[in-house]
């Protein structure tokens, strides 16, 4: 079995034996879209949780085989087990890959944000379609990367952010470019969440007998175990394992945003939060959004706001009243888009609503369909239609959400970001956070 200390590398991993690479080598990803009788064998890993959520959708799939699971609880693993008893069970992801790599065509990773890219490029450098949890990545070079991997093996790929594919967020996405209130000209969008902690540093305490404490870590430098911060539910406070609110729901709430209005890469990210903790992402964000590029759907001068954790934009302007002339509340999460004739609020997965309503009582919106997220990746697997959230998407929304969050430590400086050079210039305590060193021992080839 592999070595906890053993870098991951697909050189290895080929050597190993038990992967059968060579043959994806010789015929590219295609020849693994459909496995025998058009099948598609799946490995978890990550399956509580989230990842308990994934693996049942996407085994719910009359086509998906359950082969392998892996996850660090025990605990975790064995419920997975009692629901797939013929798939064998791994702690370890790199000993799921080296035993099962040939009876593998895809695998969904559902583990916190720090071991993402680990499992995914993993996965990818052995020839596997991937289906990765929201945020894609922890830090911006492992979007980078795992975006410029998916396109050079053109593997499938899904980040999972299932409301996505829904009726409601695919309608909007329709109906701002359908032109009905004209150009954007700004975007404003908010979650009530609070991920984050600003309190006396954690007490250490015993690793429960059921985590595998340093497989939980993986890639983040080593530290004592923590009860009640970090597994199961709260490591998206900390800075080394998660990405905070903005990774946690800005990569929802934006994605209908920047796929509305196609947007690229932001040219200046710039935020009036208040100071955060040093290891914690802070509570209460303002983060503003830039672009150099005019598109299609937006003005000259288009801005994005994000909000978080109680701040709220400044209403007083817009058309909030309803068509028998009541001001409605904002939802607890959502965007609102402001057009040169109008406005869209997007509610968080709810429909959208053209505003002002007494101007657009007589339009009829028209509602796009809805997909399963989870059956449209495993389709696309076995040679259906293209994802529309893959990794060729997901990473540049990614990189997005996680330069806003670089933006929250260091409230009031103009980040001005070169996305072809991935610099920050003149700003070298940001740039430095653009990418980490991985812990010795848990290296991958391609990050």
């Amino acid at each position: 079995m592999t070595s906890l200390n053993t870098p991951i590398t697909r050189r290895r991993l080929l050597q190993s034996g038990g992967v059968a690479a060579a043959s994806w080598l010789a015929v590219g990803p295609r020849g693994l879209r459909a496995a025998a009788n058009d099948r598609l064998r799946l490995a978890g890993i990550g399956v509580g949780g989230m990842g308990g959520s994934d693996l049942a959708s996407l085994s719910s799939h009359g086509s998906v085989e359950v082969v392998g699971l892996c996850d660090v609880d025990s605990g975790n693993l064995a419920a997975a087990g009692e629901k797939h008893p013929g798939a064998e069970r791994f702690a370890d992801f790199r000993e799921l890959f080296e035993k099962l790599g040939d009876s593998i065509d895809a695998v969904h990773v559902s583990t916190p944000d720090h071991t993402h890219a680990a499992a995914a490029m993993t996965a990818l450098n052995l020839g596997k379609h991937v289906y990765c949890q929201k945020p894609l990545t922890h830090d911006v070079y492992e979007s980078r990367q795992l975006r410029r991997v998916a396109a050079k093996t053109g593997l499938v790929t899904q980040m999972g952010t299932q409301i996505h594919s829904t009726t409601p967020y695919r309608t909007a996405v329709k109906l701002v470019q359908s032109g009905v209130i004209g150009p954007v000209r700004e975007v404003h969008s908010w979650s009530g969440k609070t991920w984050g902690y600003d309190g006396p540093d954690p007490e250490t305490g015993e690793v429960p007998a059921n985590l595998r404490w340093n497989l939980w870590l993986g890639t983040a430098a080593e530290r004592p175990f923590c009860p009640g911060q970090y597994h199961p539910g709260n490591w998206r406070r900390w800075y080394d394992f998660g990405c905070g609110t903005m990774g946690d729901m800005a990569i929802h709430i934006l994605d209908p945003v920047f796929s509305a209005l196609a947007l690229g890469a932001p040219s200046e990210i710039v935020s009036a939060s208040s100071a955060p903790p040093s290891h914690s992402y802070g509570m209460q964000n303002e983060t503003n959004f830039t672009f150099a590029k005019k598109t299609p759907f937006t003005t000259d001068d288009f801005r994005l706001t994000w909000y978080d954790g109680g701040r709220m934009p400044d209403t007083s302007e817009w058309p909030l009243d309803t068509a028998d002339g009541q001001r409605m509340n904002l939802p607890g999460q959502g965007s609102m888009f402001v057009g040169t004739d109008g406005a869209i609020l997007l509610p968080h997965v709810g429909m959208p609503m053209l505003l002002p309503a007494a101007q657009f009582a007589e339009t009829e919106i028209e509602q796009a369909e809805n997909g399963n997220h989870y059956h449209l990746f495993v389709d696309a697997c076995l040679g259906g239609a293209a994802t529309t959230c893959g990794f060729d998407y997901a990473g540049p929304l990614t990189e997005a959400v996680l330069l806003g969050t670089i933006a929250n430590r260091f409230p009031g400086d103009t980040l001005r970001w070169e996305p072809e050079a991935m610099k920050i210039p003149g700003h070298d305590a940001a740039e430095a956070l653009l990418r980490r060193t991985y812990r010795d021992g848990f290296e991958v080839e391609n990050l």
